[in-house]
């Protein structure tokens, strides 16, 4: 047999996903760096040529005008070579080591240079700027300009610059900013994997929510599924089942059923309005009804179960509100305390006005709950206790889906527990705009509403 393949390990997109979005910032950020260094070293070295080229012209002006014309041998006019260079090679405020003059007759003849190159530059006749290589290491920039007079050419005069002046800078410049291109780079390099991993940290906290729920959301379907099925092949097994046979299987997957109705009735809520701030469907509603027909409607649980319940309001209590959310959310919340009370003990709600808020808390004197776990019961699937949730009978989604309905109305539900000694469930909603009340006509003092088991 083949021996066994190493096992790849599953690829992590969140982690692809910040590779190539690094990759992508560095990129861009490389091509614009690398725009800016060409501009600028383009820029500067134009500008080093530009000033070289201006004192070029700027010599050939002075000495066009300090030209001195005598008349030729043949009767032309001709200048007077001694005086080209103001003073020629004798006058120490001529810079030898940056500018050489040449002047050249009108047939191309050097008559006068103060220039000596280890092999001669030919004439080329016209008024351009050329940058020439004289030798390996030794390059000028040069402009050659005809000289007339009267209509009569006289001559070409060349003025010659060292061109170390705009290869040295700019060799210097390309070195520097290569390096500080490299530099920014890595520094940008550095940054952009501490910007991505900051900027994809919520979607990675919401990827390993996703992932837990999927994991959760498939063990608790499971569970039902796997009992459905088993009910119906042992009741498909029994050649020759009997009426009571038959019924109790029925009533065993009608409760399967229920149960996976209520589940994924609680997914769907969850996925539709976990993070949806919307006044959709919000009205103005008497949050003191809704408690009253939560705790009506409850009653008989908590009797089974050998519970008190206790409701005290203040009297009317008006809040802006989707009424169907509203009860939902006080259904889960006595439902839950309802469930890990034990017999003999007693749940308590209470309403009241703190400013211009509705202030209802959901007590109850059962198993309550250690500090640490607080923050996480408001979590999908989270349970203290796994065995004795399931014996409970709770999906876990319960406050979750609590809290979803809390922060979707923009209010807070906070928990309060004492492990032995009862947890409290506080919530905390917006009022009305005005902060005032409508009471019923046949509303009276208000009190407390005992409905005992």
């Amino acid at each position: 047999m083949p021996a066994d393949r190493p096992r790849a390990e599953p690829r992590n997109p969140i982690k692809q996903t910040r590779l190539r979005l690094l990759v992508s910032y560095i990129a861009v950020t490389a091509a614009i760096m690398a725009l800016f260094a060409v501009g600028f070293y383009t820029y500067v070295r134009s500008t080093l040529v530009e000033r070289v080229d201006d004192t070029l012209d700027h010599v050939v002006e002075l000495i066009e005008r300090s030209l001195v014309v005598v008349p030729g041998p043949d009767g032309e006019p001709v200048v007077d070579a001694n005086y080209v260079f103001a003073g020629g090679d004798d006058d120490p405020t001529v810079e030898m080591d940056l500018i050489y003059l040449e002047w050249f007759d009108k047939r191309g003849q050097v008559v006068r240079s103060t220039a000596i190159f280890p092999r001669p530059v030919p004439l080329v006749r016209g008024s351009l700027h050329a940058t020439v290589e004289v030798s390996p290491d030794h390059k000028l920039r040069q402009v050659t300009v005809p000289v007339r007079r009267a209509g009569h050419l006289l001559g070409y005069l060349r003025v010659s610059h060292q061109w170390f002046e705009v290869d040295r800078p700019s060799r210097q410049l390309f070195v520097e900013l290569s390096a500080g291109v490299v530099l920014t780079m890595v520094m940008i390099g550095l940054g952009g994997w501490f910007l991505t991993e900051l900027a994809l940290r919520p979607v990675r906290e919401s990827y390993e929510r996703l992932k837990q729920f999927t994991a959760d959301a498939s063990h608790e379907l499971r569970t039902p599924l796997a009992a459905l099925q088993t009910n119906v092949q042992v009741a498909l097994a029994d050649p020759q089942p009997s009426v009571d046979e038959y019924r109790r299987s029925l009533e065993v997957t009608e409760r399967l059923t229920r149960r996976l109705g209520r589940l994924v009735a609680d997914l769907l809520f969850l996925a539709r309005n976990e993070g949806l701030q919307s006044a959709e469907g919000q009205i103005c509603c008497n949050l003191t009804e809704i408690l009253q027909q939560v705790v009506e409607e409850q009653t008989p649980l908590a009797q089974t179960a050998g519970l008190a319940v206790q409701l005290k309001s203040g009297g009317p209590l008006t809040v802006i509100a989707n009424p169907d959310q509203m009860h939902q959310l006080f259904t889960n919340l006595l439902s839950n305390a309802i469930r890990y009370t034990p017999t003999g003990g007693r749940v308590y709600l209470s309403a009241v006005r703190d400013g211009r808020d509705a202030l209802v808390e959901v007590s109850d004197t059962g198993i309550g709950i250690a500090p640490e776990h607080l923050e996480r019961i408001f979590e999908r699937f989270w349970r203290v206790d796994s065995a004795r949730t399931r014996q409970a009978g709770g999906s876990g989604l319960g406050l979750a889906i609590a809290r979803t309905i809390v922060e979707n109305h923009q209010g807070e539900i906070r928990a309060l527990s004492e492990p032995g000694r009862g947890t409290t469930l506080r919530v905390r909603l917006p009022g009305r705009p005005d902060g005032q009340e409508r009471r019923p006509a046949s509303e009276n003092t208000p009190g407390a509403l005992p409905l005992e088991g």
